[in-house]
């Protein structure tokens, strides 16, 4: 029990330097990007009186476990106390997953503390399709750490296991697990073809945690009682993963094939295109994601030779494989559109998004503590060129300390707000959430995203707040167009229902039951609005567009 005890130490205070850096990299200022919305609809979820009125907080809820989760924590301590703790929840829960994936891969702690800033850095450099793992509080932060704890089980050989994490990830968040899941099941079928490569050389060494009667415990022969402990765990897994997927699959029901095909392109084409379609992707980042795989390739081949290392680099090709699947759907929509976009809407680049960075800092890890290694890929002493790489991480540190929201710090902008004024907008949200009556509804400019966040009052619509329901999603298309189109499509729109006019505002206010307006002054004809204006800073007026809610 002493050696256990002697054990554990070692690793929580890995874990805790882990978690630091994880918190280093996302300490951004409240409220982050998503957090607007999935802690709003988390506290709507345990408490409908909160935004009541809001019709995005009002669709179908499609991550109800994290819900069910953080609504509690939210509405005990507050949108920002709340996000606080979910935050630091997740960047622990990443930690320890992070830990648990990187042990069977690397010897020393040392090696494992630089994979992790290696890999809070790749993350933000190295992605094609812009997923991002570390940051502010929503679901798939916690289904990510399900993932890497995952990947952890995959490289001691303990599949069971590994589908059981990856089942509760599905649960947290079905894109992320599921895919997870799936390269799991790819990976296993590739060890199981090649049961004698995945256990070659398992001499004990100190960069593999596994042996050969642990290499594949669910085929080996094994006693009974694990066999059936592992039956067990695929079992559980499955059930958690059903658990997440099958009310995701029902967001499709409601709508004829038209409709479902419609709003397929309004989730893939017109919506989130930076995600899910690869020829929209930025240039500069599929570059450097095709660098990263080519570098981590590389690194792979050159470090010595583990069943760990093996198996989680057959996940990565998996996960690479599911990339490839969706580019070629991707190339076969002008063929079948309604299939193709059907499809594209799954995420098929996420899962690559991550693992490429995750395989990419384990292998540079690997190379650099590796002094062998070291010294034969790379010019100078293996200690000189460590200490340069550790000086360029904490440079990296250092400008990632700007946006740090420490006490007395003022001027720091919020990423939710990126498409505001952020000083202005959250100087007229304090003053509407101090004078507005409860329940009033309001028109607010295209960019905004953190409304409901700073007020608790509802708004018509918010580009940021799209449903993924398909009935959700063709009513906030048409909510969309109403405030914001002056030509019936969403390439042309404006900033505000303001700038196409006061019979427009009229006519979307009385179509969608909205009694303000928060107004950018920057807009064309603003004196001429013959609304009441309430209130003004630099950048936003607040106008009333009818009787407040009591009233009428």
């Amino acid at each position: 029990m002493a050696s256990e005890s002697k054990g554990r130490l070692p690793a929580a205070i890995e874990v805790a330097a882990i978690l630091l850096l994880f918190a280093a990299s996302g300490a951004w200022p409240l409220p982050d990007v998503n957090e607007t919305v999935y802690l709003t609809k988390a506290l709507h979820h345990v408490d409908p009186s909160y935004g009541r009125g809001d019709w995005f907080l009002e669709t179908p809820d499609a991550h109800s476990v994290f819900y069910a989760v953080m609504g509690p924590i939210v509405a005990a301590c507050g949108l920002e106390s709340g996000a606080w703790v979910g935050r630091w929840l997740g960047w622990l829960s990443l930690a320890v997953g992070f830990h648990r994936a990187v042990v069977p891969l690397l010897p020393t702690a040392c090696g494992r503390l630089l994979a992790a800033a290696v890999f809070a850095v790749a993350l933000r450099h190295t992605t094609a399709a812009g997923e991002w793992v570390i940051g502010g509080c929503e679901a798939k932060v916690f289904a990510w750490a399900g993932v890497l704890a995952g990947i952890g089980e995959i490289g001691r050989g303990r599949f069971p296991a590994a589908v059981f994490l990856l089942g509760g990830a599905t649960a947290l968040h079905p894109i992320v697990g599921g895919w997870g899941l799936v390269a799991c099941g790819l990976a296993w079928w590739r060890s199981r073809r090649e049961p004698r490569a995945a256990g070659r050389g398992t001499v004990r060494r100190a960069g593999d945690m596994s042996t050969v009667a642990d290499t594949l415990p669910i085929l080996a022969p094994t006693r009974p009682p694990a066999a059936a402990l592992g039956g067990g765990l695929i079992v559980a897994g499955l059930a958690l993963a059903a658990w997440g997927v099958l009310p995701a699959l029902s967001l499709s029901a409601g709508v004829d094939a038209a409709g479902r095909a419609l709003a397929n392109r309004v989730y893939v084409v017109e919506r989130l295109y930076h995600h899910l379609l690869p020829w929209r992707f930025p240039e500069a980042m599929v570059a450097r994601h095709l660098l990263a795989i080519l570098v981590g390739t590389i690194m792979h081949r050159v470090v010595p030779v583990s069943p760990a290392r093996t198996r989680v680099a057959a996940f990565r090709e998996a996960a690479l494989a599911i990339s490839l699947v969706g580019l070629l759907i991707a190339l076969a929509e002008p063929l079948a559109p309604d299939i193709a976009l059907g499809l594209l809407r799954y995420y098929w680049f996420r899962l690559a998004d991550v693992i490429v960075p995750f395989t990419l800092a384990a292998s540079a890890a690997a190379v650099l503590t590796e002094d062998g290694v070291c010294a034969r890929i790379l010019p100078g002493r293996p200690a000189v060129v460590r200490g340069l790489v550790v000086a360029a991480l904490l440079l990296d540190l250092g400008l990632q300390s700007r946006h740090w929201p420490l006490p007395g710090r003022t001027g720091l902008r919020s990423r939710a707000d990126s498409m505001v004024d952020a000083v202005a907008w959250a100087d007229v949200c304090e003053w509407v959430k101090a004078h507005v009556p409860p329940g009033s509804r309001f028109l607010t400019p295209r960019g905004a995203a953190s409304f409901t966040w700073r007020t608790g009052l509802p708004e018509v619509v918010a580009w940021k707040n799209s449903p993924q329901d398909a009935v959700s999603l063709l009513e906030w298309r048409r909510r969309i167009l109403d405030c914001f189109s002056a030509d019936g499509t969403l390439v042309t729109m404006a900033r505000s229902t303001a700038a196409l006019g006061a019979a427009r505002m009229r006519d979307v206010a009385d179509r969608y039951g909205a009694d303000h307006a928060i107004v950018p002054l920057d807009v064309t004809d603003l004196d001429t609005l013959p609304f009441e204006r309430l209130y003004a800073n630099h950048g936003y007026a607040v106008y009333r567009l009818a009787p407040p809610p009591e009233s009428r």
